[in-house]
Parts: C-alpha cells; structure tokens; sequence
C-alpha cells in the first residue's frame, strides 16, 4: 500500500493508507517538486487540492470510492482536519516524499509508493446486442425508478415511455424541472450519436452543459454516464469523440460553459476515464442477469445528492443510443406537448 504519515504539532502522529491511486496522479504526485496545490473545498470526509492550472486532486476517506483524480484514505480524516486547522487556501507543496503545508503550524503527509491502481478498461470490444442493450436499459432504469432520485435529470427517463412500453413504470416518472427542460437536449443527443453526427453532438452536449442543481450540475453527471457507456463498451462513436481535434473542441466547450470539478470529470470520461464507484456499477450491470446482484448499482444511486441517479441515466441513455439507426428514437410530434410547456422552454432558453 502507499503510507501516508501524517505530522503536525497540533496532534500525535497517525498514519493512513491509500488504497486505490490512478497511474496519472501517482506519477505526479511523487515526481513533481514545487508547489502541488492549494487547499479548495474542504468536506466532512475531505478536501481538494486545487493546482495552478485549476485542475483538482481530491483527497478522500474512506467511504469516497476513487475518482480518476483522487486518493483514497482507509479512515476518516476530519479530525486530522480540524487538528491541524486546515482552511482554504492552505499551499501544499512536495519536498522529498512530503506533500507539506507551507502555512501556519506545519502539517505534513508523507508518500510512500507501492500499490496503483490503471482505471482506464473496456469491457468488451464493442457494444452488446440488441436484446442485452434493452435488458440492461430496463435494469438500470428500474434501479433508478426504485432510488427516487428525481431532482435532477433521471425524469428524462420518460422520453423511453413510447419506446420501451414493458416498462410501465416508465410513465410515472415525474419529469420535474430540470428534466423538463433537458429532455430535447437529451433527444437532440441521443439522435446525434445513432445518426454519427459529430457537429449536432458538439451543439447538443453543449446545451446540456453545467445544467441543473449540484457541486457537480446534473447534466454535466449525466454526460459522464452518457460517455461512460460509449467508452467502456468501445462504441465506434465512442472511438470518433476520441481523436485529438474532436475530443478538444468538446473540452474547450467544457472549460468554458461549466464548472471545474465538473470539467475535470468530462474531461477524464472522453478520455475513457471514470471513476471507480461507476466501473463498479458497470460490472453490476454485465453479471447482474446470470447473478441476480445489484447491490453495487444500488450503493452508486446513493452517491451525492443526486449525482449516482443522474450518472446511471446518462448509462441508460447511451446504450439506448448505440442501438442501429433502424431502431431509432421517433421524434414525437411536438405539436402534443402544452403550450405551457412550450412557452417554459422558450423562456428558459433565453
């Protein structure tokens, strides 16, 4: 395991172990000398370290599974926060194998290299067949019907009411908000990848940007999800969003139109980088059919506030998008929703 001894003169000495680090952040963190970063947000499990291009490496207890710009630490750390009086805006910088505060009383946390963890995997080489996309679309939204998590963007699941009608549960989705307002945005982007049309995706996953409630805003989660299943499954359309000039027009877009963490988490999904809490609700999502197990889905829907649903129904939606052109989402008429509606959107839009 990689050791951190934690010192400071305000408390006795502890230690802590990082269980899980991506190859990326090991490297960095035990080869760049220098400041590492300042202290951003700090949570009750946590804290950020902000580095001078803005990117993030969070620093986590145990119950955070990895983020692809994370570490993990085998025991709740607050106390060590607030014995060492660690605020925001606390320099961090690495001398030998120490990340150290350069700030007030000093407080030190030292690296010591072994175990690392590559999160960048397929599943499969390509994506599965129809009945298993529709098998796993239907699991996925009756977890997430199940959680009731509909803050955010899990009501666009309504969008499958006409076209998975085995699904009558579908219809009782309550479609609030944030979802009203995301659903022809998450059409528009569905229709684009099934069409492999690059230029409608960019003004699609644009629209859907840094919308809805959250540290990290709903849509922004359910983009990753969206990703997610492309990447993981190794779609062809995957494979496009992944060649250098696409894949930087889409994060200049990201930098600029949300915010840093979520950035950052886009950022790493185009990439084909996620998360260890997703991968392991992925590996629910493929045994779940021979094991009848879902619980890893189960305890990734509890994840924040809303994001665990939102992420999963951005899964739901980019299976249901790798399904052929001849299966095709059918545009409903649009003259059928409310003039209430319609004049909401428009508004909202402006």
């Amino acid at each position: 395991m990689i050791s951190l001894q934690i010192n400071s003169i305000n408390s006795s000495r502890g230690t802590a172990q990082i269980l899980r680090i991506g190859q990326g952040l090991y490297r960095e963190l035990l080869n760049d000398s220098g400041v590492i970063g300042r202290v951003g947000q700090i949570y009750q499990m946590g804290f950020d370290l902000i580095r001078e291009d803005e990117s993030m490496i969070h620093f986590r207890g145990e119950t955070w599974l990895h983020s692809p710009f994370g570490v993990v630490i085998d025991q709740p750390i607050p106390k060590w926060v607030e014995d060492v009086s660690l605020r925001e805006g606390d320099i961090f910088e690495r001398k030998d194998s120490l990340l150290q505060r350069r700030t007030r009383n000093r407080c030190s946390i030292r690296l010591t290299p072994s175990f690392i963890v590559d999160l960048k995997r397929r599943l499969r080489f390509g994506p599965p067949q129809r009945e298993t996309l529709l098998s796993e679309i239907q699991l996925l939204s009756e977890e997430i019907f199940k959680g009731g998590k509909f803050e955010g963007m899990a009501g666009t699941l309504s969008l499958l009411a006409e076209e998975m009608p085995s699904l009558p549960f579908i219809s009782s989705i309550p479609v609030g908000f944030w979802s009203r307002h995301a659903v022809p945005r998450v059409r528009k982007l569905v229709s684009s990848v099934m069409h492999e049309d690059l230029d409608e995706f960019g003004l699609a996953w644009e629209t859907l940007l840094g919308l809805g409630p959250g540290l990290t805003p709903a849509a922004d989660d359910f983009l990753v999800g969206f990703l997610a299943a492309h990447k993981l499954f190794s779609s062809s359309f995957g494979e496009r969003i992944g060649e250098n000039s696409v894949r930087k027009k889409l994060e200049e877009r990201t930098r600029i139109k949300t915010v840093p963490t979520s950035s950052q988490f886009l950022k790493y999904a185009l990439d084909g980088i996620f998360s260890e809490i997703l991968y392991l609700a992925f590996d629910d999502l493929r045994s779940s059919a021979e094991d009848g197990g879902r619980e890893k889905i189960e305890y990734f829907l509890k994840w924040g506030h809303s994001s665990g649903a939102d992420t999963l129904t951005g899964v739901a939606f980019g299976l249901w998008s790798m399904i052929p052109p001849c299966d095709d989402l059918k545009p409903r008429d649009e003259s059928r929703r409310s003039s209430t509606t319609t004049r909401e959107q428009i508004a909202f839009d402006r």
